[in-house]
C-alpha cells in the first residue's frame, strides 16, 4: 500500500509546466480527454518535456464564417473550422464533419488523434480535422452544396495535396468530397483529384473507401472477441449509429455470425431480440432520407435504452 505521504511521481505534464500543478481535467472536454490518454503514452515513452509541449500544441486554427443563400431566399451564416495539429510527417489529413454540436475543442482533439493514427501506422501524413456547425438533416441538397463550396473557397489557401487533405466524416460523404474537389479545382484552374480522399470512384476515389471505417470496427471487434474467448455465433450486438460506419459494421458482423439485436440513428433506436435484418434496414434507409425512422421490423427504443441493453457487444 502506498502511504498518503509518498511523493507523487511528477508527470510529463507537470515537468513541462515547470512543476506547476497540472490543471484539473474536464472529462467532458474532448481535447482534455485526448490529452489524458496522450499523457499515458508520454510517460511510457519518457518524452522530453519540450517535445511534450510541442506535440500537445496545435499548429494552426482556422475559423471561418460561411454565408449560404437558403432555398427560401434568406441568407444564413454558418461557422466553419479547420484545425491543423501537426504536419511534420507530411501534409495534414483529416475528415470534415457537418453537425450542430461542432466546436473548437472537438476539432483540436480529433486533429491530434489523426496525427497519432497516421504516425502509428506509418503513413506520411500529419493530423487535421474540420467541420461546420450545421444540421444537414434540415438542409436541402442545394443548400449543402452551397455550404460545402463556400467553406472550400474560404479555405482555398489551406487545402492542397501538399498542404492539407480533407476526407469524409460524420454527415459527409462522397458527394461532399466531389463538391470540395470541384470547387478547389476551379480555383486552381486545373483538375486536382488529390486534394481530397473519399471521393467517388469515377473521379479517382478508391474502391472500398466508404466501407473502410466500418470494416475496421468489424476487424477490431472480432480480434477483441477472440482475445477474450467470445464466439461470434453466440454473441448479441447493439450498434449505435447507422450511417456509413455503423451500417457497414453491423452488416459485416452479421456476416461473421453475430446477432445484431439493436441499431440506432438520430431518429431513435430499434430492437429485435431475434435479430435485425441489417440488409433490410440498409435498404429501408435508402428510401427514407438515409434514416431509420418508421422502420417496422423492430421495436422502437430510445438511444439511451440502446446503450443499456444486455448484449455481449456494444459498438458506439
Amino acid at each position: 500500500m502506498v502511504s498518503p505521504h509518498t511523493p507523487r511521481r511528477r508527470s510529463v505534464r507537470d515537468r513541462a509546466v515547470y512543476q506547476e500543478p497540472a490543471p484539473r481535467l474536464d472529462k467532458d472536454n474532448p481535447f482534455e480527454s485526448m490529452m489524458e490518454r496522450f499523457d499515458v503514452a508520454a510517460e511510457i515513452l519518457e518524452l522530453d518535456p519540450g517535445m511534450y509541449e510541442y506535440l500537445r500544441s496545435t499548429a494552426r486554427i482556422h475559423i471561418t464564417s460561411v454565408p449560404v443563400r437558403m432555398d427560401d431566399g434568406t441568407l444564413k451564416v454558418f461557422e466553419g473550422y479547420r484545425v491543423i495539429h501537426n504536419e511534420v510527417l507530411g501534409p495534414s489529413k483529416g475528415g470534415v464533419r457537418f453537425t450542430p454540436d461542432v466546436n473548437l475543442d472537438e476539432m483540436k482533439a480529433l486533429a491530434a488523434w489523426m496525427t497519432w493514427k497516421c504516425a502509428v501506422v506509418g503513413v506520411p501524413f500529419g493530423g487535421a480535422k474540420g467541420g461546420i456547425k450545421c444540421n444537414p438533416a434540415e438542409m436541402s441538397a442545394g443548400e449543402l452544396e452551397r455550404l460545402t463550396r463556400r467553406y472550400t473557397a474560404n479555405l482555398i489557401d489551406v487545402f492542397g495535396p501538399e498542404k492539407d487533405i480533407p476526407a469524409p466524416d460524420m454527415n459527409t460523404n462522397e458527394q461532399i468530397m466531389a463538391w470540395m474537389l470541384d470547387t478547389y479545382s476551379m480555383h486552381m484552374r486545373r483538375t486536382e483529384t488529390a486534394v481530397v480522399t473519399g471521393k467517388p470512384f469515377l473521379i479517382g476515389g478508391s474502391r472500398g473507401r466508404r466501407e473502410a471505417t466500418g470494416r475496421g470496427v468489424m476487424t477490431t471487434t472480432l480480434a477483441a472477441m477472440e482475445r477474450i474467448g467470445l464466439s461470434p455465433s453466440q454473441c448479441t450486438v447493439a450498434v449505435q449509429g447507422f450511417g456509413n460506419v455503423g451500417s457497414v459494421a453491423a452488416q459485416l458482423l452479421r456476416e461473421h455470425g453475430c446477432t445484431i439485436v439493436a441499431i440506432s440513428d438520430v431518429s431513435g433506436g430499434y430492437f429485435n431480440v431475434d435479430g435485425i435484418d441489417v440488409d433490410a434496414a440498409i435498404t429501408y434507409t435508402k428510401g427514407h432520407d438515409q434514416q431509420l425512422a418508421g422502420f417496422l421490423d423492430a421495436v422502437p427504443i430510445t438511444n439511451q435504452e440502446l446503450l443499456a441493453l444486455d448484449v455481449d457487444i456494444l459498438a458506439p
